[in-house]
């Protein structure tokens, strides 16, 4: 069974984090996709359609005549669609994001007591969360983005010098690190928004450097892979459209060009879109990390669950 209560060094946070996943990774990723699985396949199927609709559209006509008249006329033809599925996607999107960010706070509270939650434990929990969740986001607007901002700018004059490149990252990470802890202690306790966020801020500076450090090895992987994806699917769909126009690429038909490459670029979309779905749960799952070490260091939740066993095998 996995020990979520455990005092963790740099090192245990993101050895855990890996564990976690071999431990607990199938029954975590099987509920989630049967939670968030339909949001994600519908925000899919609406930015296939839209880059079916209008981007190869846009491309083929640009290509083919050299003009953007094409494009003008389709997104004046089509402006109410186009309002339609923007609406749609960011609707789609927020609920997408809402459960997406509240599902591993859940699914750890829930393996508290039961080692594999099903799915409709969590999505009991879920619903019963969900407002502290919309509440957290709409507080954080006023509270977190202003000086998120701020880091933002500080952050940026710090990476123009090279030096000063590693204290941007660890300082943005360290503020990342604040809002997801005070997230974790807002849905997992009946703590108020403040006095979460006071919460989430002793959770990074009690032992900041794990905390910071780890959640920026977490971030840059992320990064990375993100990066190889796509630079993987810029080649393939590169190669795809120099084999599709043949020995002859000066006289290819742009049509058919666009058409062809359009399929790994839609294909491309896919896989990124999941990927990203999917690897944010590592850092959120290293968040989980984080929270129940402080909240160990803090209860000595262990100690006390040992003395409770103890008592009831003398019983």
């Amino acid at each position: 069974m996995f020990q979520l209560y455990k005092v963790r060094n740099f090192n245990a946070i993101i050895n855990d984090t890996f564990t976690f996943f071999k431990v607990a990774g199938k029954n975590y990723f099987r509920n989630y996709f049967i939670i968030n699985g339909p949001l994600i396949l519908i925000l899919i199927v609406i930015g296939f359609v839209f880059f079916k609709i209008f981007f190869e559209n846009i491309f083929s006509g640009v290509i083919s005549t050299g003009s953007t008249a094409a494009a003008d006329n389709l997104f004046s033809d089509n402006f109410g669609l186009m309002v339609t599925l923007g609406i749609l996607t960011g609707v789609l999107g927020l609920i997408a994001a809402i459960i997406n960010y509240s599902y591993p706070v859940i699914y750890l509270m829930l393996m508290e007591k039961n080692e594999k939650p099903d799915t409709r434990e969590i999505i009991n929990a879920l619903k019963k969360r969900i407002g502290k969740a919309i509440i957290f986001g709409l507080l954080s607007l006023v509270t977190f983005l202003p000086l998120l901002a701020l880091i933002c700018i500080v952050s940026f004059f710090l990476a123009i010098i090279i030096i000063g490149f590693p204290v941007a990252v660890i300082l943005i990470a360290a503020f990342t690190c604040w809002m997801y802890q005070s997230f974790y202690e807002y849905i997992s306790t009946d703590n108020s928004f403040f006095g979460s966020m006071e919460a989430g801020h002793t959770s990074v500076t009690r032992s900041f450097w794990a905390t910071s450090g780890s959640t920026a090895i977490f971030y840059i992987i992320l990064y990375v892979v993100q990066m190889i994806l796509g630079f993987a699917g810029m080649i393939i769909n590169m190669l795809f459209g120099l084999v599709s126009a043949g020995p002859d690429l000066e006289n290819a038909d742009p049509n058919n060009l666009m058409a062809a490459m359009s399929v790994t670029m839609i294909v491309a979309f896919v896989i990124q879109t999941i990927a990203s779905f999917v690897m944010g749960n590592f850092i959120f799952i290293n968040q989980g990390m984080i929270y129940y070490s402080s909240k160990e260091q803090e209860d000595n939740k262990t100690l006390y669950n040992d003395i409770d066993l103890i008592g009831r095998e003398a019983e």
